[in-house]
């Protein structure tokens, strides 16, 4: 009965967690290990801004980037804004209960991240952090061909990793970081995809 409020927090995401590993490949549409989720906070160093996540599953960087500004002694409710994006309506219910529990507000809402731009991303967000679903196939490109947020091109394969990679690059604001998980064969793709990663780093 008197046990501090973080430890309800802990008590979450171990249940989280626990969850997910029963779930299997399925349990990472909406949970990602904490020590992925922190390495990324520290590259990125989200103290002050706009945090964007449009895959946001049940929350994880929202909090990891929270007790990122707890850690510099000061209050993540005034520090950061949090946004966030995500298909599952369930996964949505998961979310808002562990910033409930972790003292957190932000604006998570249901959509499909490919179609529906609910925030007018572009341009808009300091960090945006995210690990979407890998290879995900069937997207409908028509949709996209005069959306902003696929500025650089979209890829003739039907693979929909480049498609968020753009959408994480065109969020960000001009000194805006991005930090995400993104499956390997991302790294070494040919043809259409290359000529986005080319452009990307240009």
């Amino acid at each position: 009965e008197n046990i501090p409020g973080d430890t309800f927090g802990k008590i979450y995401e171990y249940f989280l967690g626990s969850f997910a590993m029963k779930e299997g490949q399925k349990g990472g549409e909406f949970f990602t290990p904490p020590s992925m989720v922190d390495l990324i906070v520290h590259v990125i160093e989200p103290f002050h801004g706009r945090l964007f996540d449009p895959a946001n599953g049940s929350g994880g960087m929202f909090v990891s980037s929270a007790k990122y500004v707890l850690n510099h002694q000061k209050n993540p409710n005034e520090e950061i804004s949090i946004f966030g994006q995500e298909r599952v309506v369930e996964t949505i219910r998961l979310c808002k209960m562990n910033l409930a529990i972790h003292g957190l507000t932000g604006d998570i809402r249901q959509s499909n991240t490919y179609y529906e731009d609910v925030f007018d991303c572009v341009g808009k967000f300091d960090f945006v952090m995210a690990n979407p679903p890998f290879n995900v196939s069937g997207v409908d490109k028509e949709k996209l061909k005069d959306d902003p947020r696929f500025r650089l091109g979209l890829p003739s394969t039907d693979i929909a990793n480049y498609l968020w990679i753009q959408l994480f690059y065109h969020a960000l604001s001009a000194k805006g970081r991005a930090g995400f998980v993104m499956a390997n064969s991302a790294a070494d793709a040919r043809g259409s995809e290359l000529e986005i990663r080319k452009k990307l780093i240009q």
